[in-house]
């Protein structure tokens, strides 16, 4: 036994290898700068650990790490951003440590057109596996608010990819095929995080009736499923009223023999403010890993009013960096609405402007969150 544990180890580290070596960390280009080491080259395979009495994101050697990067807004919208060229923008002009891929199920998204929004949440995989960054996969549940609605439970079950899973698990629904197949394929990567359940939002009191068993199905798909024999990429889970109770899980938390579980809290940061750091607070006392997989600089309705929060934002961010807790910002989306990065006209193919070798958007191209944002991830 003791000969095949160290066999199965060695064979983990080879195939750490061949990916940082061949996909992770390697694009095939020469447009990266001769100074970037990818997230991934630098941290391994994050886990979840205990450090000074606290669970939190640690580097596969340990130590403990913030991860701060961007999500995308709905890829049925916004998949415009799935370019070559913008992930190269955001790994090295950006140095972006992690992509969010926030895959709509409803509003016209992945219920609609499955094998679509398949399809281009593989693409982003491949495209931030490419250049060594941390990709979030995250199944985005927004309306209605419960993830264990029809919508839901049905969406995906068409998908031939599917065929043998539900055959072994006739009982599996949408959520549960999705991310089984994702870690059947995928697992094996050291970069990746499965986000159950983006924003569950009409269940405020029911956290151990309704969103901890969801969460446990949906973790038990993902463990059956990952073929490298490990079976322990981070699984993050959401929390109720849109991920602002974050502290509920204390003390009735998703069992995980990995142990590889986080929990999300989001704000906005005209909206929200000391009382969800409170939460935050209790959360990481309790004993949770916690991720903040959304945040903007506007108010909660994503900025139709135009204001920007400057103050409040830096308010939350110093918090998260005392705390180490990592964060991804909403979003890499072209609108008038102040929690997008980009300007309505931005490029969908930023080049070269500043003659550094690297491609980038223009600061033309960049909203005022855009332009902050990026410099809080190029500070680090």
């Amino acid at each position: 036994m003791h000969n095949f544990i160290i066999f199965r180890n060695n064979l983990h580290l080879i195939g750490m290898f061949f990916l940082l070596t061949t996909c992770v960390g390697a694009p095939q280009d020469n447009k990266k700068p001769e100074d970037f080491v990818s997230p991934v080259e630098k941290y391994g395979k994050i886990r979840v650990a205990e450090v000074d009495g606290r669970r939190r994101l640690c580097a596969e050697n340990g130590e403990p790490i913030q991860l701060k990067g961007m999500s995308s807004m709905g890829l049925q919208w916004e998949d415009w951003i799935l370019t070559e060229e913008a992930f190269d923008a955001l790994a090295y002009d950006w140095r972006c440590d992690v992509v969010r891929l926030a895959m709509y199920v409803t509003e016209g998204g992945y219920k609609d057109d499955p094998f679509g929004m398949l399809a281009k949440v593989e693409k982003g995989i491949k495209l931030a596996s490419d250049r060594g960054l941390y990709v979030i996969v995250d199944w985005h549940v927004l309306t209605p608010g419960d993830p264990n609605a029809s919508d839901y439970y049905n969406a995906g079950k068409i998908l031939s990819q599917y065929s043998k899973i539900k055959k072994d698990h006739p009982e599996y629904g949408g959520s549960e095929l999705f991310f089984a197949y994702l870690s059947q394929k995928y697992g094996y990567f050291p970069n990746i995080l499965w986000e159950t359940a983006n924003e569950p939002n009409t269940l405020s009191t029911n956290w151990s009736e309704s969103l901890l068993p969801y969460h446990k199905k949906v973790l038990n798909a993902i463990r059956l499923y990952d073929k490298d024999g490990l079976g322990d990429n981070i699984v993050i889970c959401g929390t109720g009223v849109w991920s602002q109770e974050v502290d509920a899980p204390i003390g009735n938390e998703v069992t995980d023999p990995k142990g590889q579980v986080m929990y999300t809290v989001h704000f906005y940061a005209g909206t929200h403010g000391q009382w969800l750091m409170d939460r935050v607070e209790k959360a990481l006392d309790g004993g949770l890993a916690v991720f903040c997989t959304e945040w903007g600089m506007s108010d909660a309705d994503g900025g139709r009013n135009g204001k920007v929060y400057t103050t409040e934002s830096e308010n939350w961010l110093d918090f998260f960096d005392a705390n180490g807790v990592s964060w991804c910002n909403w979003s890499l989306a072209r609108s008038a609405h102040s929690s997008s990065a980009f300007k309505p006209n931005a490029t969908s193919f930023p080049r070269d402007s500043d003659q550094d070798g690297v491609p980038n958007w223009r600061i033309s191209d960049l909203s005022t969150s855009g332009i902050y944002v990026r410099e809080k991830m190029r500070e680090k």
